[in-house]
């Protein structure tokens, strides 16, 4: 049955797990043909028999005209003509050709190929909102320049009659000034009145907005007796509001002074018109610095020499110690304590870069192209993402896979081996029982048997890890069984790496109540973070002997398990990075117990494992 949506369309005899991953197989390009005009598809692999057909053109044109980022994988037998391979790779533009049907990666070219169309998608989405953007640029260019215009025959009329006005000169002068200069409408209300005095004689100028002017007129004429003058404000035709001119009655407004406030009254518009354009700009520019310093990313813009242009608060502190130790302000200096640019740095495109130091990070960049100017080279806008924790998180998640497959071979191993080794220790043992001390090989049966105990113990151990925690019974556990049986089991990886392992156990035995094997796996989960420590500061330090300590130290009340190594520190000791960390402290909890990461006196890591549930001895 065909889920209802898929972005892969498989066609020809593939295998049916793949319909798991999103995938409709149709058996032939008819039945394909009927789907891509219910559904569309960013991915569609076909055989190359099947793209020589007849139909397979106009399949192909149509799922382009329909969905244009949709990506081909072609499957083409080896024997096939590399010549007449890339005729057809030419016409038809596939994304990766394969060779069989079972393609050992096959999913990995699928996805691929869902990323790639993913990718086209999104650049055919910038590409017309550029357009739009473009547009509505050019249509706020035009209306600017017609409004330019528009104020400058205003302005210039203004000044022919300013011209025959010198009285009026000065004075209209320093209202466009003080109109022009001021912050807000009282302000130009203020500085209006002072400067209009002395010319117009006015006693009292008011601005206000639509439509409390009108109310404002009606409560002049009704309640007031004051000579007015309406002067209206526009912006783009459109009427904001008036500004308002008021005198004692005795001297009314002759025309000559009412053609002077109207261009009073235009300036007064142009000033309005900018102040709210600046308060827009200002709160545009407030809520662009807020949204590019709330990233906790850094983010910059750099210029083609690899300057730093602009930062964002993520970079402050770093920018702030390169300043008091060099003024450069190159990006591989600042970001990655580099002399030249990075490896692998390729500006405009997403890449990934490690940063040079004693405990290397490894960060994944976004970069853009962004063209500031046009008689100018691009700028780039460089965002960088730590993923050094997803990459060590992902190697664990590996290792612990290879680890639960281990356990399960493990496990096969031990239960093959177990019987037969029990019979070899019981034939040992007649063999011994039948022959006398000083016989000639007794000293070699002796040791046979001890060498069948530590391979039955071996196996012993592989049991207990393996199997499941509801055969396993609760009982009285010893805190050195449990750290003895953790041990053997990373025993093969501190031999191997050379790790010194210490241990400090005491006379008599803690007991506590729990798990024997689930506690083993707990403290094996602790065991194999130290040792990932150790492991990670090999790699960085030339000559470096690791040291692995445990101890159990013993209180009245409760007992402890400490493990020390000297590795590479953990980043946060609060929240250690890994799988195996979280499980453990899960099993603990379970015990009532309780795990925590410091770091020691001597900065090495130091878990601690805290019981408080001991069982007293009689």
């Amino acid at each position: 049955m065909r889920s209802l949506k898929a972005s892969f369309l498989l066609i020809g005899p593939w295998e049916d797990r793949l319909q798991e991953l999103g995938a409709h197989i149709a058996s032939d390009l008819q039945q394909a043909w009927h789907w891509i005009q219910e559904s569309h598809y960013d991915v569609v692999a076909l055989s190359v028999t099947l793209i020589l057909g007849k139909k397979f053109e106009d399949f192909y044109n149509y799922i382009r005209e329909t969905h244009p980022a949709t990506q081909f994988i072609a499957i083409v037998p080896p024997d096939f003509s590399s010549h007449q391979l890339a005729k057809l790779h030419e016409h038809y533009s596939f994304f990766r050709v394969m060779t069989s049907y079972q393609d050992a990666d096959l999913e990995s070219h699928l996805f691929s190929a869902l990323e790639e169309s993913s990718q086209r998608k999104q650049d055919e989405h910038l590409a017309l909102l550029i357009r739009e953007q473009t547009a509505q640029l050019k249509r706020l260019q035009i209306e600017l320049e017609e409004r330019v215009q528009k104020r400058t025959r205003y302005l210039t009329e203004a000044r022919r009659k300013l011209f025959l006005t010198n009285s009026r000169i000065e004075g209209f002068k320093q209202a466009l000034m003080a109109v022009h200069q001021a912050n807000s409408v009282a302000e130009i209300e203020q500085l209006l009145n002072d400067s209009l005095a002395a010319s117009v004689q006015t006693s009292w100028i008011r601005i206000f907005f639509h439509p409390q002017d009108e109310m404002f007129v009606k409560q002049v004429q009704s309640q007031l007796t004051f000579t007015q003058f309406q002067v209206p404000l526009f912006r783009q035709h459109e009427k904001m509001g008036s500004i308002i001119f008021l005198r004692p009655p005795e001297h009314p407004f002759n025309r000559d002074e009412s053609d002077f406030l109207n261009r009073v009254g235009e300036a007064v518009a142009l000033a309005l018109d900018r102040i709210q354009k600046l308060q827009e700009s200002e709160a545009l520019k407030e809520q662009w610095e807020a949204t590019f310093n709330s990233m906790s990313d850094p983010v910059v813009l750099i210029d083609a020499n690899y300057d730093i242009i602009q930062w964002n608060k993520a970079l402050n502190e770093r920018l702030k110690a390169q300043e008091r130790e060099s003024s450069s302000r190159k990006c591989y200096q600042v970001l990655y304590n580099r002399e030249a640019p990075c490896p692998g740095c390729n500006r405009g495109h997403n890449f990934r870069v490690q940063s040079k130091s004693s405990s290397p990070r490894s960060f994944e960049v976004y970069s853009q192209s962004v063209v500031l100017e046009s008689e100018k080279p691009s700028v780039f806008v460089n965002l960088y993402h730590d993923i050094t924790d997803q990459i060590k998180m992902e190697r664990q998640i590996l290792e612990s896979a290879k680890m639960a497959e281990l356990g399960t071979i493990g496990s096969s191993i031990a239960h093959e081996l177990n019987n037969p080794l029990g019979g070899i220790l019981s034939f040992t043992q007649l063999i011994k029982m039948d022959m006398k001390p000083d016989h000639p090989l007794y000293a070699d049966i002796v040791e046979m048997e001890a060498g069948v105990q530590r391979c039955k113990e071996i196996v012993q151990n592989l049991l207990g890890f393996a199997r499941a925690s509801s055969v396993d019974v609760e009982g009285d556990v010893s805190l050195k069984d449990v750290a003895i049986r953790a041990l053997k089991i990373v025993e093969l990886q501190t031999k191997s790496q050379g790790i010194d392992v210490k241990l400090h156990f005491p006379g008599q035995d803690v007991l506590v109540k729990g798990h024997l094997n689930m506690l083993a796996q707990a403290l094996k989960n602790v065991l194999q973070n130290s040792l990932d420590h150790l492991t990670e500061k090999s790699r960085l330090t030339k000559g470096f002997r690791g040291v692995l300590d445990i101890e159990i130290q013993v209180q009245p009340e409760s007992a402890t398990i400490l493990i020390k190594d000297n590795g590479l520190q953990e980043k946060n000791t609060n929240h250690p990075i890994g799988l195996s960390v979280p499980v453990a402290s899960q099993i603990l909890r379970d015990h009532e117990a309780e795990l925590t990461f410091e770091v020691g006196p001597g900065q090495e890591n130091l878990a601690k494992i805290s019981f408080s549930r001991l069982v007293l001895r009689s």
